[in-house]
């Protein structure tokens, strides 16, 4: 079966859903078993859906940290998708803040669920919230030691 930029697109929006959420079961199911992601690209893969996993762990650690992403632009052509947003991350606790515009480009398998990708962005991408402190979380902490 061939996948169409409808269904990338339909996928993209459910991955947003899963950010936005919290929901942690919807956006493994959108992932292939023998995955491939980058986060940020240059930084080494997340292998397989365990290694997703822990990438999700690392991203929502702490119970007070909030995770919102606010699309600015999907793209899909075949198989491929462009997902350009603003994650915006806050841990109201402690008056921190982190607004992080990110593209995650997403490529499908044949049965519609992501095969392999990853997330565009660097320091330059990053601001601080009017009136918060910068929260900078360290990626290696998202890696086996």
């Amino acid at each position: 079966m061939s996948v169409t930029p409808e269904q990338v697109i339909e996928v993209m929006k459910k991955y947003v859903q899963a950010w936005g959420t919290g929901d942690k079961k919807l956006f493994l199911t959108l992932f292939a078993e023998n995955v491939l992601w980058s986060d940020p690209v240059g930084t080494p893969e997340f292998k397989g859906l365990a290694g997703l996993e822990k990438f999700w762990d690392f991203a929502h650690q702490g119970a007070g940290r909030r995770l919102s992403p606010k699309v600015e632009e999907m793209r899909a052509c075949a198989n491929e998708g462009i997902l350009r947003f603003v994650m915006q991350v806050r841990i109201p606790d402690k008056n921190q803040g982190l607004d992080l515009s990110i593209i995650d480009r997403f490529v499908l398998d044949d049965t519609g669920k992501i095969r392999s990708g990853g997330a565009y962005w660097d320091g330059s991408h990053a601001s601080v919230p009017a009136g918060m402190q910068l929260f900078a979380p360290n990626i290696e902490d998202a890696y086996e030691k």
